[in-house]
């Protein structure tokens, strides 16, 4: 096959992929702040009474090809899908460079009411699919809701904020040829920076001054110059862990990762997921040797998954149908 014929066949698969495969009702909801999000409910001609909610990554997320991707793998089960624009991207309100956290913790919460509000859809079979940065909301989504059926986590880190940044800065830092040392000292001071805004001291603030003037005028540093002026919400969005939640988790909880993930900290994640299933928690792993963050990706033949990952979504969502 040749590159050019690979692209068109490519280009014609993406197109069949885009389609849902399902009965597509446009839908709207508001959210705790009054900002209008819209979206799609997807419903399969074998529905079997459960819907799962598709959450974004950290982009400007639209309802796009692999959001629809994950949709139709659950259609193919039976599972109904809601799938909306991110606030502040697609035909969403909102802005979504202001967005914190906790909007987007209540935008999913939002999704989940305005379910639950109609007469066709069952208070307790609704589920949640998270993906990359939603994947560090779901434990809280899902206690705060109540009773929801199951959450799936693609490559969603279970730690602090703080300790998953480390990581991807780790490693960002490697790439960019840094010595692994140095790295590793640099990921150290933004540790200390980060604490320090979170409990601001004068004490802290010239100690904290002191470290980074010492790396002033280093060619391999991504260390900020100087402290800065930072805001309530960036403190919030920084001092953000689902811990507290995955101790108390009661939702069946299924997390998939790659093994060569840059961004999030794969074996760190599963050392604290496999501590939570030692301590009884409804909650489960798998590793996708190879895979990066994406755990797939477009080809010369359209979207493919990682081999195994579709089936492995679709079955544990079939698993807990309501």
């Amino acid at each position: 096959m040749t590159r050019s014929v690979g692209l068109l066949l490519g280009l014609a698969l993406l197109s069949g992929c885009a389609r849902y495969q399902g009965t597509v009702e446009e839908i709207s909801f508001v959210t705790h702040d009054g900002v209008l999000l819209h979206g799609s409910l997807v419903f399969p001609a074998n529905h079997v009474g459960t819907v799962a909610v598709v959450l974004h990554g950290a982009e400007a997320a639209t309802r796009s090809l692999a959001y629809r991707m994950h949709a139709n793998v659950l259609l193919k089960r039976g599972v109904a899908v809601l799938l909306y624009d991110k606030r502040g991207a697609g035909e969403s309100g909102g802005d979504h460079d202001t967005a914190t956290y906790a909007d987007l913790i209540e935008d999913a919460l939002s999704a989940i009411r305005w379910l639950r509000s109609r007469a066709d859809i069952g208070a307790s079979s609704i589920g949640l699919v998270g993906t990359s940065e939603s994947g560090w909301f779901t434990p809280e989504i899902a206690e705060r809701a109540g009773d929801m059926a199951f959450v799936f986590n693609k490559v969603g880190s279970c730690l602090t904020w703080r300790e998953t940044n480390a990581w991807e800065i780790h490693n960002e830092l490697l790439a960019a040829g840094v010595d692994p040392a140095a790295a590793w000292a640099q990921v150290d001071v933004f540790r200390a920076l980060w604490a320090h805004y979170m409990s601001p001291t004068a004490e802290g603030k010239v100690a904290m001054a002191t470290r980074l003037q010492a790396w002033a005028g280093r060619s391999d540093t991504r260390l900020p110059p100087e402290l800065r002026r930072v805001t309530a919400a960036y403190v919030q969005d920084i001092s953000y862990s689902p811990e507290p939640y995955l101790e108390r988790l009661e939702t069946p909880t299924l997390y998939v990762y790659g093994s060569d993930d840059v961004h999030i900290p794969t074996a760190w994640c599963v050392e604290r997921l496999a501590a939570l299933q030692a301590a009884g928690r409804p909650v489960s792993f798998h590793i996708f040797a190879g895979e990066g963050h994406e755990l797939g990706g477009i080809g010369l033949t359209g979207y493919q998954f990682a081999p195994g990952y579709a089936e492995m979504l679709g079955d544990f969502a079939a698993r807990q149908i309501r």
